[in-house]
C-alpha cells in the first residue's frame, strides 16, 4: 500500500461518533465528529448510516483510496464479527448481517469490533507490545469495554462475548443493567454509577469536576473500590502481561490514579501476580479509536496478502 491509500476508521459511542482516514503510518485525516442520534432516530439506522458513510467518502475523495472500513461498536458481537447481538447505547443495528448490509450499501469491504478491541489493539502498539504475551484492556466510561489480545490474537470466546467484566455480578442489589440483568459491576463503577452519585449527593457540581472537588469523600472512594474490584479478578484470572486502564472515567480532572492501582494491587493474589503487576494507563486522545480500528483493519488485509 502506498501512503495514498487509507483505512476508514470509525469509532462510535452512544452520544457521538468518530471517523477519520488513516493511513500505514497511523496518521489521520478528515476527522470528523457527528451525533449518533442523527443516525440510530432516523427510524433505519442501517440506511442512515450507510449514508453517512457514503456522504463522508465524497467528500474526502480527493484525499486518497479507501481500502477498507472498520467500525468499533459499543455492543456485543458475535464470533464471526459480522452481526451484533445487542447494542443498547446505539439501537437499530442488531440481529443482522451488519457487514453485509454495508457492504452492499456502501461499496467497501468493511470489519466490525466490539470497540474496546479497537482501543486495546491502539495501546498494544503505543506500547510497542508485539505479538507475545497476554494483553487486556479496561476501559471505564458509560459502562466498563473490556477486551483482550493474546499473543497478538483477539480473544472473542465461544459466541463472540468475551471479555464482558462489566457484567461481573455483585450480589444482593437490584440496580437494573441495560444487558437485562440487574447488579453488574458496570453500575456501581462506570458513567451510569457516577451520574446517580451525582444527582443523589452533588447537585450542584459538575460531574466533570466529582474528583476534583469531592475525592476524598468515601462515597467516590467506594467507587474507586469497584473499579478496582473488577480490573484484579480480570487479573487474577489470567496473570496478564499488561493490563491498560483507560475510558473517560479515568480522565476525569482530579482522577486518583495512584489510588485505583494501589486497590488492584491490594485486591490482586499475593505474592503473584500482584508483585509484578504491569497497569499502564492509556494515553488519553479523542482518535485512539479509529487508528485502533485501522491497525486491526491493515492487519486483516495483510493477512489477506
Amino acid at each position: 500500500m502506498d501512503k495514498k491509500e487509507y483505512v476508514l476508521g470509525m469509532d462510535i459511542g452512544g452520544t457521538n461518533f468518530r471517523m477519520g482516514l488513516v493511513n500505514r503510518s497511523l496518521a489521520t485525516a478528515h476527522v470528523e465528529v457527528r451525533k449518533s442520534a442523527d443516525i440510530y432516530g432516523t427510524g433505519n439506522t442501517v440506511e442512515a448510516f450507510a449514508a453517512c458513510i457514503r456522504d463522508y467518502v465524497e467528500r474526502c475523495a480527493d484525499t486518497g483510496r479507501i481500502v477498507k472500513i472498520a467500525v468499533g461498536c459499543p455492543s456485543v458481537v458475535d464470533k464471526k464479527r459480522r452481526m451484533l447481538y445487542s447494542s443498547t447505547n446505539f439501537p437499530g443495528l442488531e440481529g443482522f448481517d451488519l457487514v453485509g448490509e454495508l457492504e452492499k450499501r456502501v461499496d467497501f469491504p468493511v470489519c466490525i469490533d466490539h470497540d474496546a478491541y479497537y482501543l486495546l489493539a491502539y495501546d498494544m502498539r503505543q506500547y510497542n507490545m508485539g505479538t507475545t504475551g497476554t494483553a487486556v484492556g479496561c476501559y471505564f466510561g458509560t459502562g466498563l469495554g473490556n477486551a483482550m489480545y493474546i499473543d497478538g490474537k483477539p480473544y472473542v470466546g465461544k459466541n463472540g462475548t468475551a471479555c464482558e467484566l462489566g457484567h461481573l455480578p455483585i450480589p444482593l442489589n437490584e440496580y437494573p443493567c441495560s444487558c437485562g440483568n440487574s447488579g453488574c459491576i458496570e453500575m456501581f463503577s462506570c458513567g451510569k454509577a457516577l451520574e446517580r452519585i451525582a444527582a443523589e449527593h452533588y447537585s450542584g457540581t459538575f460531574i466533570g469536576d466529582l474528583f476534583l472537588k469531592h475525592g476524598e469523600d468515601k462515597l467516590l472512594k467506594d467507587f474507586i473500590e469497584y473499579m478496582s474490584a473488577a480490573i484484579s479478578a480480570e487479573v487474577n484470572i489470567l496473570d496478564p502481561d499488561v493490563v491498560f486502564v483507560g475510558g473517560g472515567i479515568v480522565q476525569m480532572q482530579g482522577f486518583p490514579k495512584e489510588l485505583l492501582r494501589e486497590r488492584v494491587i491490594a485486591h490482586a493474589r499475593k505474592p503473584y501476580p500482584a508483585q509484578n503487576l504491569n497497569l499502564v494507563y492509556s494515553k488519553s486522545g479523542p482518535e485512539n479509536g479509529i487508528i485502533g480500528a485501522a491497525i486491526r483493519a491493515f492487519q486483516e488485509l495483510d493477512a489477506e496478502g
